[in-house]
């Protein structure tokens, strides 16, 4: 494996990293929905319509710029990397797949660990509708970490080729 080599698997893993974690937020952006239709008529609308527009615009440009950093890998490496990265051998511990493997279980494992304690939470205390759409979107970002985790093989099959 040569040095060039762990640059691209780095920014291919930050690629992944963004679009998974982007992809969690998805169901609070349909909570945030559902309750902007709710006030829609009070004097916090267009505040509202603000933070809807602002996070539509973040959602597309970090989408973007994960599908960027992973399928522009190889471009970026060859920005990135000089002609002497190229020809160092460099040892590491696995092959390209089970690097990718690794890192898939962790940012899934992340996922779910940064959302369960808030789940709990939010279980325990279910009082209204807002908290009802709070447990569905924790609940589907926790699914969304265990399909990362469960699937890690063969996304890191994909990204490995």
């Amino acid at each position: 494996m040569k040095k060039s080599d762990i640059y691209e698997i780095t920014i291919k893993i930050l690629g992944v990293y963004l679009l998974v974690s982007n992809l969690s937020k998805v169901p609070g952006f349909f909570t945030f929905l559902k309750t902007f239709s709710a006030i829609s008529g009070s004097d916090h609308a267009t505040e509202q319509m603000n933070l809807f527009w602002l996070n539509i615009i973040n959602f597309v440009f970090i989408m973007a710029l994960s599908i960027f950093l992973i399928a522009g890998t190889k471009l970026i490496t060859r920005l990135v990397t000089n002609s002497a990265d190229k020809q160092e051998n460099v040892k590491l511990f696995a092959d390209r797949k089970v690097i990718y493997e690794i890192a898939l279980i962790i940012i899934g494992g992340l996922l779910i660990v940064n959302t369960v304690p808030d789940l709990l939470y939010r279980l325990y205390n279910i009082a209204n509708e807002n908290d009802q759409n709070a447990v569905i979107s924790s609940i589907t970002k926790v699914f969304v970490g265990i399909l990362t985790v469960a699937f890690g093989k063969r996304i890191a099959v994909f990204f490995a080729k």
